[in-house]
């Protein structure tokens, strides 16, 4: 079994025209959703194994504090550059290339290609809007065979109402629309 705890990073946004897109830091409603997202995660979903983040402030931001949250070593957190504009297939490739032996990883990126890589992996999800996460289950021994078919669970955890048609917090069954 495989859990794959996807985020798509805190909101974030600045007044500074001089800072690129790639050192955009959260802002205030970034940080509230970050907070409300942790609590969350710790209360409901196992400490993942490793944390995996695209290099962009606001995602190693969220990805921080959520490694801080459930109590990651700093061993347990790495960026990735793929996960900065790679694409939805760049975030399944690094996917595809884990360590079988870890079984819970947490991957924070940016959208469209975190909810891309949703809607492919668990087509119920339409949408993940900042600061959410999707947390997925597999019934597969390897992260190389991640696929849709494999699902076996599907929830959403947001602070905010999701899209229509999402739900909110709670299990979604495999197959279901």
């Amino acid at each position: 079994m495989k859990i794959l705890l996807l985020v798509h990073h805190a909101s974030s946004g600045t007044d500074d025209m001089s800072l690129s897109d790639r050192y955009r830091p959260l802002e205030p409603r970034g940080e509230r959703e970050l907070a409300w997202l942790a609590a969350r995660c710790t209360e409901q979903l196992a400490r993942p194994e490793l944390i995996v983040s695209s290099p962009a402030v606001r995602a190693l931001s969220t990805a921080q504090g959520l490694a801080d949250a459930f109590g990651c070593s700093a061993g347990q957190l790495r960026s990735d550059e793929r996960l900065y504009g790679g694409g939805a297939r760049g975030l399944l490739a690094v996917l595809r290339g884990l360590d079988d032996a870890l079984a819970r990883v947490v991957l924070v990126g940016h959208n469209p290609e975190v909810s891309e890589l949703a809607r492919h992996l668990a087509p119920q999800i339409a949408h993940l809007p900042s600061g959410t996460l999707a947390a997925l289950a597999f019934d597969v021994p390897s992260w190389s065979a991640l696929a849709p078919q494999h699902l076996v669970s599907a929830s959403l955890h947001a602070p905010a109402m999701p899209a229509p048609g999402a739900a909110r917090g709670r299990a979604i069954a495999a197959g279901q629309a």
